[in-house]
């Protein structure tokens, strides 16, 4: 058993540091190949027309300009080596400045009609570009906000009719302010297939691939924040995308050529660093929520020196605006080395696929830094960078380590799913069982609660009509037989009502309060008559709002009981009814009587059935319930809301 988890332990790390090896063995291989290939075309092309004509620069100078920016200064001129930063010399310089090339061409005789080109890599910030005092080409603007050639090699066709067979000259006015490094990149001049190819290479490499790695930064970073949105929990996805979102922004800056809108070339710096500054800082954040660690400390740390950094930046004067320029860069810089030794350590201390080819990731980031700083300091300026590679490697491998992730964590969740159907069945099993027996015992309540109603029902409306009976026959000496079977008719159409009427479903509102009391004053009248009781019937001609049935039904239960209870206990000799609705829309039924009354307490605590059942049906709907009794006055009161609201 144990050498079978060796084992497996043993191949994953294997295939591991394979496919490392085989992204960077890729990655040395592309830039290899280019190289290799351009060299060779080159070499190719100059063998080619090297012994037609020849090409010889004889100096290369530069003086500060007049005044008169037009006019090219006579004296002053300093001998200078291409490429050239005139800040080394003029400290805080900002204006423009003339450089003069005197080369040399000869042609062989026949030969003289072959045009040449003229190559500038890239002008610091803007200018504009004389050959033979002939105007070729200038920059959009020259003036403030000054146009940006600092990354866009200029390349342009010089007619054999313009050049002078011996000493020609080209002049370039390069136009910019302090703390940008001014001057003029390396010029080259020579056959317009060589010079072509050369211009097609250094925009591939200024251009083309920035503007790639933009757009797949930009395709990331959207992606990576909408998973963000809709998963909040993914917290290295959200720092991804904020990620990609300053790296775009920095990234601009190689491919404008134009400033923002309402921003000088100084603006413009100071944004593009802070760009740079919190690039280095949500890198870090993306880097370690990535692999799942936390650095409180130092995370506070970074985020104080990127909010001191971005204040130096936007505050510094011009003066010093280098300084800080330089400062901030470096300590981007910095932290971004930092950042990728720090991330083998948290790699080799997790040892988890996914953090060590991100570890892998940022190593080779250090190898390819190593290799540009190499080219720099033996100013091998033509040789291919391997910086701009960088970027959409990156951005390709960490989209694929993410989406590694969310795969595996797609695994876990179809786990989890088979284990939670599992479990849920088994609780489902577990609960059909006790929904059963709850149903068993809602069943019984039911039950229950039926009979309850019906002995309520039977109590409030047959129990009603069987009193009624009894008192007609208690105060008739004699009774023919049509009165019996009067009542007896009576009777059963109360037991009817009862067992139609045991639920509101299906019943129907009468049309107005009239037809609603008419079978219950038909019934009462005549026993009223009767027992020399006067009774006064208060009602409205129609609804203002028409009644749910169920309040109709309650209703007519308690003034059935409550006249009942008159004619049996009241002794009284004047009932009055009402039914009126409120400005609350209430619907308040009220009945008064003069007889003899009684105490409310001692009848309640008696468990009277009648009042408890008044009480009962009126609160099931929502509705209160009043009781006022003394000698001579007796009052119940019952309201009830428009709409129904069943109680317990």
């Amino acid at each position: 058993m144990q050498q079978s988890q060796s084992y497996r332990h043993c191949s994953k790390s294997w295939n591991t540091r394979l496919v490392l090896h085989c992204i960077f063995i890729f990655c040395v291989a592309c830039s290899f190949t280019q190289n290799l290939f351009a060299e060779t075309l080159l070499e190719t092309d100059f063998n080619h027309h090297h012994n037609l004509c020849t090409v010889k620069f004889l100096t290369t100078q530069v003086v500060k300009a007049d005044e008169n920016l037009a006019k090219v200064p006579k004296q002053g001129w300093q001998d200078v080596q291409l490429p050239d930063n005139w800040e080394t010399r003029w400290p805080d310089y900002s204006g423009s400045a003339w450089y003069r090339i005197v080369w040399e061409y000869q042609c062989l005789e026949g030969q003289e009609n072959r045009p040449l080109a003229l190559l500038i890599d890239r002008i610091i910030i803007a200018g504009i570009v004389y050959s033979n005092n002939e105007l070729i080409w200038h920059d959009k603007s020259l003036v403030k906000p000054l146009s940006r050639s600092w990354n866009m090699p200029r390349y342009w066709v010089l007619p054999s009719t313009s050049l002078n067979q011996g000493r020609n000259e080209i002049l370039v006015r390069v136009v910019d302010i302090a703390s940008q490094n001014s001057g003029l990149g390396a010029v080259s001049i020579g056959q317009v297939e060589k010079i072509s190819n050369i211009h097609e290479k250094l925009m591939f490499q200024r251009r083309t691939l920035y503007l790639v790695n933009l757009l797949l930064t930009f395709a990331f970073g959207t992606t990576s924040f909408l998973i963000w949105v809709f998963r909040r929990q993914e917290v290295a996805f959200g720092w991804f995308a904020l990620n990609c979102f300053f790296w775009a922004l920095f990234i601009c800056n190689a491919l404008i050529t134009e400033p923002f809108p309402f921003t000088d070339s100084l603006t413009h710096s100071r944004l593009n660093l802070i760009f740079l500054v919190a690039y280095a800082y949500t890198l870090c954040l993306f880097v370690w929520r990535f692999a799942n660690v936390i650095f409180v400390t130092l995370e506070k740390i970074l985020f104080a020196l990127t909010l001191v950094f971005t204040g130096i930046l936007l505050f510094t004067p011009k003066h010093y605006l280098l300084f800080a320029l330089s400062s901030a860069f470096l300590y981007s810089t910095f932290i971004f080395i930092a950042n990728c030794i720090l991330i083998q350590w948290i790699a080799f201390k997790k040892r988890k696929f996914d953090v060590s080819l991100l570890a892998a990731v940022f190593f080779s980031f250090i190898i390819i830094i190593c290799h540009d700083l190499y080219l720099l300091h033996l100013k091998l300026y033509n040789e291919m960078a391997w910086t701009p590679f960088a970027a959409p490697i990156t951005s390709l491998a960490i989209s694929f380590i993410l989406a590694w992730r969310i795969s595996k964590n797609m695994h876990h969740i179809e786990k989890f799913n088979r284990t939670l159907k599992e479990t849920i069945e088994t609780v489902t099993f577990d609960l059909e069982q006790s929904l059963d027996k709850k149903h068993q015992l809602e069943i019984e309540n039911m039950r229950l609660q039926e009979r309850l109603n019906l002995a309520h029902d039977l109590h409030d409306g047959l129990g009603g009509s069987i009193v009624r009976s009894m008192i007609l026959l208690e105060h008739s000496e004699k009774v023919e037989k049509p009165q019996v079977m009067s009542m007896f008719k009576l009777l059963r159409n109360d037991l009817r009502q009862v067992i139609d009427s045991g639920s509101s479903i299906g019943a129907k509102v009468p049309e107005n309060p009239i037809l609603w009391v008419a079978p219950l004053r038909h019934r009462f009248v005549q026993l009223f008559e009767e027992m020399d009781i006067q009774s006064t019937w208060t009602l409205a001609n129609h609804w203002k709002n028409i009644p749910h049935p169920l309040h109709c039904l309650t209703l007519s239960r308690v003034a059935e009981e409550a006249l009942t209870n008159i004619v049996k206990h009241s002794q009284a000799t004047k009932v009055t009814i009402s039914l009126v609705e409120d400005d609350d829309q209430r619907l308040i039924l009220e009945i008064t009587d003069n007889g003899q009354g009684f105490i409310v307490t001692t009848v309640q605590q008696g468990l009277h059935v009648g009042l408890q059942s008044m009480q009962v049906r009126v609160k099931r709907i929502g509705g209160e319930f009043e009781i006022h009794s003394e000698a001579g006055l007796t009052v119940i009161r019952a309201t009830v809301p428009h709409k129904p609201r069943a109680t317990a």
